[in-house]
């Protein structure tokens, strides 16, 4: 793009843009298998800023392609013009009518965000989509959105009472009931449609329970003179959205499922017809392909176990949902013989387990391990639901022509269930595979008079089909009103109106050829996954479940709303780096790579929350380690990796002089010059007395413990991993965790000879001392034999064992780490065998928990409020809270400190509206160390809170 254009457009629009080449890479793909990259990416504002950009760029003969979360899976947010972001500015949630039952929201609001909103109230919008916690309603309405619940809500379009939109001459109006909007398109549309009713009503027939692809002629036939029924569904080709007046409905008043399993698909499709008459509310399928790629996830792990998926294997799961008369059609479908066995679930917890497993499937289905994946492209067909037997039997006798294997999940009470062909699109033979499968199938949808797209649109990936499957008649309607809408062709060109510049098999982001070949050797294993830096990265699939509007995935995304920053656009942004698409130099010297990796706090959310287990804090670290092995190891990594080293020299003699220089103002500005620490943060204190000095003299006696010798060996014996931290920093810690441990009856010692775990150093990718450190430490623990427990106060050092130790291939990591345990899970553990093992006396404390990252990532957040719980008396609740921002030295980095004050921001709110009283219980060092700075909280570590109770 000319650099006169750019400014040509600067001129025209207040708008932000951007033409940088990692915005373009960052915003060429979406969730599909496509990659375009645009000119360059416009954030409007408002309808002011919407309105002036898309004038400019119709009168530079510049495409617009309309975007929202880049979410959909048919390529329909890509293309080679500019893309214009409508999501990042517009979250604003307005107007709630609770008489009315309407309200208004922005294009970026997303689903789970408004529903939040609604929820106090008692009220929902209906369409509730697999993709809820990322999905804007502005592209909920552009790609006329359903999911699971069709049958009961119908789609998004049967929800809109109004929308405003944006044309592609700058012209703003608002459409919908009894809207005179663009009144001059509305009688041409009525006089272009008029002449073809009958054959719109033969080729679009009300049976079919979702729409079909194209403008939606059906609908506005059932709705005259609302051109809100041919905006919904047009993805936009017609106009941008640039706000919307939604319908909203009460929220249920009780909920059922009967969950039941099957030796076979087919099968389960046949049960899927009998089920009809029951009118559920929903019916989905999930193949065993799917809840496969559950198994050893954390996240999935009580799920699993509820439906008994180890124990009583399947190959087909039906979900069916009911809202009315609940126990009356429990108890009907209960009576059906159908299946090998069948679950009923009226808990609400236990139903959202079960949802949540399909809420995942698309992300699951892309951790499949090899280079041959789940593809979509043929997902989106609908049938009617009687034809499912048929149809599905078609899709296995193609499969098995073609040679491959598919998943089949999805929505079975409507008809349409997203098949996903297993194909490897790097190779020319899968290629042309996949192209084989979506020819036939659309053959296939023909057949059956399906719509080829029912709900995740049109884009590039149907396109090409679209006119053979309305016929040349109804082809030139849709044609005609694209042009009454945009005559020009600007807005999101060749996407619905076939111009022959895409096809389903072309522009693919992972092609013949395309591998990424990576100019250094990675250190680290994968271990959970095809044990490589590139198949880990390629795990990312452009889902934008990262993008969650919800606490945990991912902080820095949530605080900013820049694509960089969250999982998926970091993933994109290593892999168009390593692929030359940021410059011709050395990719590891990549500015855009270093403004990737470097603002990741390494909170490991990414590791369970994504699906696909894409584990950027793992690539950054490889990444890091590279980059050190070029051009050295910088003097501020160093200084934190050997973090160990300095409490070593700093705590007990010299602590009071150490810590009064910290705390001179000069001494902080000239740390903050040299080193780049921030002057606005204290420097964690050292202490006077180091831990392992106050154990040695306990052991013998000498530091006034009330516990008898007698009492400390009953259990047996434990080793306490006595952490940097805790060694040098809070001793008090450490102590308050030998007097729960003595209490309880056991003896314990230290891990001699110990050295640092490696976090800091892992944090900063120094992996050579990592791994120093970690044959250290696992062959001590190797020599020293026994099977005692190793217990963890710090979980950053705890999931080094479990974790970062079996990715560096340390030799016999894989035997210590079942022997490494946390502080909390230990006792947890304990008190749940012997309630009455440690003597608490009855206490009415109010206690607030906040969960450490990496044990949201790895363990079990609520064990904590659990174990809080067996204090007497205790009234205990885990804040529902994301990183503190803290991150180690992160937040201690001056070019960090603001990023990492705005992450901890919902925490300190969280903080400071609790009760006055309230005990605040933090695990993690760096915890207590932000929320120390940022409130008047004085946090405790789970040990100091259970030792305050004995």
């Amino acid at each position: 793009m000319s650099t006169t254009l750019k400014a040509s457009l600067a001129r025209a629009t207040a708008c932000e843009l951007r033409f940088d080449d990692l915005t373009r890479a960052l915003y060429s793909t979406d969730a599909s298998i496509y990659q375009i990259r645009p000119v360059g990416v416009a954030f409007p504002r408002n309808a002011d800023e919407a309105s002036t950009l898309l004038r400019a760029a119709a009168d530079a003969d510049l495409s617009v392609i309309p975007r929202g979360a880049g979410t959909g899976l048919a390529g329909g947010a890509v293309g080679d013009g500019l893309v214009v972001d409508f999501a990042r500015y517009t979250r604003q949630v307005t107007d709630l009518n609770l008489e009315a039952r309407t309200v208004r929201v922005g294009p970026g609001v997303v689903l789970d965000q408004l529903n939040a909103v609604l929820k106090p109230h008692g009220l929902t919008f209906g369409p509730d989509v697999a993709t809820s916690s990322r999905a804007t309603l502005g592209g909920m309405i552009a790609s006329n959105s359903s999911g699971a619940r069709t049958p009961r809500y119908g789609t998004t379009v049967d929800h809109v009472a109004s929308v405003d939109v944006v044309l592609a001459d700058g012209t703003v109006a608002t459409v919908g009931r009894g809207c005179d909007g663009l009144a001059d398109i509305r009688a041409a549309a009525d006089r272009l449609i008029g002449p073809h009713v009958d054959l719109i009503r033969e080729r679009l027939p009300d049976d079919m329970p979702k729409r079909w692809p194209g403008y939606g002629l059906d609908d506005y036939l059932r709705e005259p003179g609302d051109l809100s029924k041919l905006i919904g569904g047009s993805e936009g080709t017609l106009a941008g959205i640039i706000s919307a007046e939604l319908d909203i409905v009460p929220v249920p008043r009780e909920k059922g499922l009967a969950i039941f399993f099957f030796a076979s698909i087919p099968e389960a499709m046949q049960a899927t017809v009998e089920f009809l008459d029951l009118k559920p509310v929903a019916i989905e399928h999930i193949d065993r392909l799917l809840f496969d790629q559950t198994k050893g996830q954390l996240a999935f792990k009580a799920a699993r176990s509820l439906m008994r998926l180890d124990e009583e294997p399947c190959e087909s799961i039906l979900i069916v949902e009911f809202y009315d008369d609940v126990d009356e059609k429990l108890a009907a479908i209960g009576r059906r013989q159908v299946g090998l066995r069948r679950l009923i679930c009226r808990d609400p917890r236990e139903q959202e387990l079960v949802w949540q497993v399909r809420k995942q499937g698309l992300s699951l289905l892309t951790g499949c391990k090899g280079s041959a994946k789940p593809t979509p492209g043929i997902e989106d067909v609908c049938v009617r639901p009687h034809q499912l037997p048929e149809y599905v039997n078609g899709l296995m006798d193609l499969f098995k022509r073609v040679g491959v294997q598919g998943s089949f999940y999805g929505h079975a009470a409507s008809g349409e269930l997203h098949v996903r062909p297993k194909v490897d699109l790097h190779t020319a033979e899968g290629v042309a595979q996949y192209r084989q499968i979506t020819d036939e199938v659309s053959a296939l949808c023909k057949q059956f008079k399906g719509s080829l797209a029912s709900e995740h649109g049109v884009g590039i990936a149907r396109t090409e089909y679209l006119a053979e499957q309305l016929g040349e008649q109804l082809q030139a309607v849709t044609r005609h009103i694209k042009a009454l809408f945009d005559p020009r062709q600007v807005l999101n060109p060749g996407k619905l109106i076939d111009d022959g510049r895409y096809r389903i098999d072309r522009c693919l982001r992972t092609g013949p050829g395309r591998r990424i070949e990576l100019p250094f050797l990675p250190v680290l294993g994968y271990v959970e996954r095809d044990g490589s830096f590139v198949a880990n990265l390629e795990q990312c699939n452009g889902c934008g479940g990262c993008r969650k509007d919800l606490p945990v995935m991912c902080p820095t995304f949530i605080v900013t709303q820049e694509e960089i920053m969250s999982p998926r656009g970091r993933a994109n942004t290593i892999r168009a780096t390593l692929e030359g698409r940021l410059g011709t130099g050395d990719p590891l010297a990549s500015k855009e790579l270093g403004t990737a990796l470097d603002n990741c706090l390494s909170c490991k959310a990414c590791k369970t929350e994504c699906p696909s287990n894409v584990d950027i804090a793992q690539l950054k670290a490889d990444l890091n380690h590279a980059r050190h092995r070029r051009s050295g190891v910088p003097l501020l990594d160093r200084l934190i990796a050997n973090a160990d080293l300095l409490g070593r020299m700093n705590a007990g003699l010299l602590a009071p002089m150490v810590n009064a220089v910290m705390r001179l103002s000069l001494a902080r500005q000239l740390m903050a010059l040299v080193l780049g620490f921030t002057p606005d943060r204290p420097m964690p204190a050292y202490a006077r007395q180091r831990f392992d000095r106050w154990f040695a003299r306990h052991r013998k006696g000498g530091s006034g413990s009330s516990v008898s010798k007698s009492t400390r060996s009953t259990r047996g014996r434990v080793i306490l991993w006595d952490d940097t931290w805790v060694r040098y920093n809070e001793p008090h810690i450490g102590q308050a965790a030998v007097k729960v441990l003595e209490a309880a009856g056991f003896e314990i010692a230290l891990a001699e000879g110990r050295k640092c775990c490696g976090r800091p150093a892992m944090s900063r990718g120094v992996l050579d001392m990592v791994d120093r450190l970690g044959r250290h430490n696992v062959s001590m623990f190797m020599e020293q034999g026994g099977d005692e427990p190793i217990i963890f106060l710090e979980p950053s050092c705890h999931s080094m064992f479990i974790d970062d130790y079996l990715n560096l291939h340390i030799p016999n990591a894989e035997r210590v780490a079942p022997r490494c345990v946390s502080f909390e899970d230990f006792i947890f553990g304990l008190l749940e065998r012997d309630p009455a093992a440690i003597p608490f006396r009855k206490d009415g404390l109010r206690v607030a928990i906040h969960g450490h990252c990496h044990t949201k990532a790895l363990g079990d957040v609520n064990l904590l409020p659990r174990l809080a719980g067996k204090i007497p008396g205790a009234q205990v609740r885990l804040l529902e809270t994301a990183c503190c921002g803290m991150a180690g030295a992160f937040g201690m980095l001056k070019s960090k400190y603001e990023l990492s004050r705005q992450v901890a921001q919902p925490l300190v709110d969280k903080i400071n509206a609790l009760e006055p009283g309230t005990e605040l219980v933090a695990s993690g060092t760096s915890c207590r160390h932000q929320i120390t700075h940022l409130t008047t909280a004085k946090p405790l570590h789970m040990a100091e809170l259970l030792a305050q109770a004995l």
